[in-house]
């Protein structure tokens, strides 16, 4: 062990000799289960998505603009996906999307699945020929902000046109959001109608979120038979998602969807879409970003009893009161996200890892400068304002991040 990283015993160690179980481990001997890290991964993106949108809202400040931008571009990333790229071959045969299957309401099956593998369960409460319905119990991204809510609509419209170009023609179906729980509803539902058998008035594209044409078909789902786990991680399914067209899958398809941006993969495009679009530049785009996410990360530790929740959840020793206590957190978080990374320094004076900038980003790379924004606002509360978190010295393809006593006078 190096003299600049504090003592701490290997992860093979034990290894054979008691049980083993699938966790992630803080430098402090404290597990966490593989159930654990997978929610901590979905709520972690989405909280930070949270602030992400709020930095997409000071640069456009329209909400009708704003949803018009996120909806326009979910359609168009989905399709570019789906359609240009093939990928919709693939996956309706992983789906189990059968030969004589047609139009688009077929397309409602990758965002059952979807749903599953993120956490978000629910049921299906129809899947026909002319409708299909989804209600869900639980909403990683209803924290976000409505504007995602209409945009994922259009994800799933763009996959259901892919899926039915590959089919011989067939009914015709819109995506709507009916109920969602980000808006305060008891669930998010999503409803896909054939517009030749259930007529609405004409609207745009970022309005499809609101009524529907078939509401009395509704089947609302009451408290107390809802459920609060994906299909994978319930015993009365065996732990296994299976769907109407016979697609299984078990535990491991919560990796990498629950590590793969989430609500960001929507949001992070988009801020990059309007910049291309000169609404605002590159700069002041990157600003707001910095100033939204230093203050979310301050506000993260501002009161004493989130710092202190974090050290029982760390087993952290409470004579740790330095840059070790933010260290160990990143640590924890890169685990639970699968980020590779490597430890340069762990110890009272100085914390530095060395980590892969792609695998944090998703190849989002805009969301860096958030990152670093919000872990350094932690540090100012989380610790106190001697201690920074800085990026420096990073070598090609990497991010070193540095997290140590530093005076500015411009902070």
């Amino acid at each position: 062990m190096s003299k600049r990283i504090d003592e701490r015993i290997p992860k093979e160690i034990g290894i054979g000799v008691l049980p083993s179980h699938a966790a992630v481990k803080s430098p402090w001997e404290k597990l966490v289960s593989y159930r654990d890290a997978a929610h901590y991964c979905q709520r972690y993106t989405n909280v930070f998505a949270a602030a992400m949108m709020q930095a997409y809202r000071i640069m456009v400040p329209d909400y009708v603009e704003r949803s018009k931008y996120i909806c326009t571009n979910a359609y168009n990333r989905l399709d570019y996906t789906m359609d240009k790229l093939g990928y919709a071959a693939y996956m309706m045969e992983d789906l189990g999307v059968h030969p004589f299957l047609c139009g688009q309401f077929s397309g409602a099956l990758i965002g059952d699945s979807g749903d599953e593998t993120l956490l978000m369960c629910g049921r299906v409460c129809d899947f026909g020929t002319y409708r299909a319905e989804k209600e869900l119990d639980v909403c990683y991204w209803d924290i976000v902000g409505s504007e995602l809510c209409r945009s994922t609509t259009q994800s799933l419209q763009a996959c259901a046109d892919a899926f039915a170009k590959r089919r011989h023609a067939g009914p015709s179906m819109e995506y709507h959001m009916v109920e969602a729980k980000g808006c305060g509803d008891r669930h998010c539902r999503i409803v896909a109608e054939s517009r030749e058998k259930y007529p609405m008035p004409p609207h745009e594209q970022w309005e499809c979120f609101g009524p529907v044409a078939t509401a009395d078909q509704i089947k609302f789902t009451a408290e107390e038979y809802t459920v609060g786990e994906s299909m994978v991680l319930r015993s009365e399914c065996d732990h296994h998602f299976v769907n109407g067209t016979c697609q299984e899958s078990d535990y491991t398809s919560l990796y990498p969807a629950v590590a793969a941006g989430g609500a960001l993969a929507y949001i992070m495009p988009t801020i990059d879409d309007i910049v291309a679009a000169g609404v605002v530049t590159d700069e002041m785009a990157n600003h707001i970003i910095k100033c939204v996410c230093e203050a979310s990360g301050k506000a993260a530790f501002g009161e004493d009893f989130a710092k202190e929740g974090l050290r029982t959840w760390l087993g952290a020793p409470h004579d740790v009161d330095d840059g070790r206590l933010m260290g160990a957190y990143l640590e924890m978080y890169l685990q639970c996200m699968r980020v590779p990374y490597e430890i340069e320094a762990f110890n009272k004076d100085e914390v530095i890892y060395t980590l892969d900038p792609a695998a944090l980003s998703c190849n989002m790379p805009r969301s860096i400068v958030g990152y670093v924004s919000l872990w350094y606002g932690m540090t100012k509360t989380l610790i106190n304002p001697m201690w920074s978190l800085w990026e420096e010295d990073s070598p090609e393809g990497k991010l070193r991040i540095k997290i140590a006593k530093k005076i500015d006078k411009f902070c």
